[in-house]
């Protein structure tokens, strides 16, 4: 059996230039540290989702958002 960690509800700090706020931004699931998971429950993916998970990759290159 493979284990995964994976927080919930995960806060994450938003850098930008010179200043970081600790909690800049929460994520639904965020996997072994790498990999964004946005849960949505909604008929159809709007803008406004895509937006977000941009958002979120443009905040951590170093995350895959999913």
């Amino acid at each position: 059996m493979i284990k995964f960690c994976v927080l919930c509800e995960k806060l994450l700090p938003l850098i930008f230039e010179e200043v970081k706020l600790d909690c800049g931004y929460r994520v639904d699931l965020l996997v072994e540290k790498k990999l964004i998971v946005e849960v949505k429950s909604v008929e159809a993916l709007a803008d406004i989702h895509l937006a977000q998970v941009l958002k979120e990759l443009s905040y951590n290159k170093a995350l895959c958002p999913l």
